[in-house]
């Protein structure tokens, strides 16, 4: 029901996304929906939960288990990695649920908008710990301070998404990667 949920809250948003299709598709009894969730707000707070649980095992292994790369490569490989996860699709399909979730029910929300607070922070603090290890090895500008660059990286790669999936091309990510990793995030001597 999860995956189907999923899929749903991705292909329509939140408003778009129909209980009983998502119990149909995930050969769930209709009547069954309410013995697991108590609203539809609360299944797209599951969805979200393990969508972002599984975001965070991307997270680890790319930014945190390879400790032979230097920092910013790693954080290289992991915008790297969805780039092409997005390309291997249809990019007006693809999306960030949070991205997609912030955007139409957060402010309608509260069990959603705390969700996707924890959501963003703890993406935040994995970017901010890997600009850390790239600061005090000299690798990132000074003049950069790893948390604000670390929101700031989230901020402009949620708008790449949102901007990819309006134009149906994979465009706008590969001009993140080249003002952010190429551009902001490279080392001046």
């Amino acid at each position: 029901m999860i995956d189907e949920g999923l899929k749903a809250l991705l292909s329509h948003g939140y408003e778009g996304a129909g209980i009983g299709p998502i119990l149909k598709s995930a050969g769930v009894p209709k009547g069954s929906f309410y013995h697991f969730f108590e609203s539809k707000e609360e299944f797209a707070s599951a969805v979200l939960s393990t969508y972002c649980g599984n975001n965070q095992k991307v997270r680890t292994r790319f930014l945190h288990e390879d400790k032979t790369k230097p920092p910013l490569q790693r954080l290289r490989d992991y915008f790297d990695y969805y780039e092409e996860v997005y390309s291997s699709g249809d990019p007006a399909a693809c999306a960030c649920l949070l991205g997609n979730l912030a955007q139409s029910i957060a402010a309608h929300s509260e069990v959603l908008q705390r969700e996707l607070h924890r959501s963003f922070t703890a993406w935040q603090e994995d970017f901010k710990s890997v600009l850390r290890e790239a600061r005090d090895a000299g690798d990132l500008p000074e003049h950069l301070d790893p948390d604000e660059t670390a929101a700031f990286l989230i901020d402009a790669y949620e708008g790449a998404l949102v901007r990819m999936k309006a134009e149906g091309s994979i465009k706008p990510l590969q001009r993140f990667s080249t003002m952010t990793l190429d551009g902001l995030l490279a080392r001046k001597s």
